[in-house]
């Protein structure tokens, strides 16, 4: 990970925790771009889904390369209940590498097809309940939402995929 686009990052959340205290940050180390969520699943079916990954997406389709992004731009899902960075780059190979997850395991593990049409690649960087929502500050949260919605976090490196 670059370590100048962590750092921008970080510098960003805490503009969003100083603005809604009870916001729920993703770890930097934790940062990730989400491809498929399983939600509760047992450990048994993780593991078959790692290894149906490991071989058919790492080693076929990665095939040991590395693919470059750039993060740019902020924006929010539901209701500002997900805050994110968004991925600019080569969006049709993240395409391609999340029909493959979708075949892959809905062919072998029978593992349903997400029922979303449209694949938006981003990083998530903080998560807001309605409950925890912060009214009286709430408005700031959007204008700084909407005022970064350009802002340059920087390049973002995808090697490979992996279940966690």
């Amino acid at each position: 990970k670059n370590k100048n686009t962590i750092e921008i990052i970080n510098s960003f959340s805490s503009r969003l925790k100083q603005n809604q205290t009870k916001i729920k940050l993703v770890k930097l180390e934790n940062l990730h771009m989400t491809v498929k969520f399983f939600g509760n699943i047992t450990e048994s079916l993780a593991s078959q889904i790692y290894n149906s990954l490991q071989q058919e997406i790492n080693e076929d389709l990665f095939k040991g390369k590395t693919f470059n992004y750039k993060l740019k731009g902020v924006g929010q899902f539901n209701k500002f209940s997900v805050i994110w960075v968004k991925l600019i780059g080569d969006i049709q190979f993240l395409q391609q590498v999340k029909i493959s997850i979708e075949n892959n395991l809905f062919e072998r593990l029978n593992v349903p097809r997400d029922k979303r049409t449209q694949f938006k690649p981003h990083l998530t960087i903080g998560r807001l309940k309605k409950d925890k929502i912060n009214y009286q500050t709430f408005s700031a949260l959007k204008n700084l939402i909407n005022e970064n919605k350009n802002l340059e976090f920087g390049p973002f490196t995808i090697d490979r995929v992996f279940v966690f």
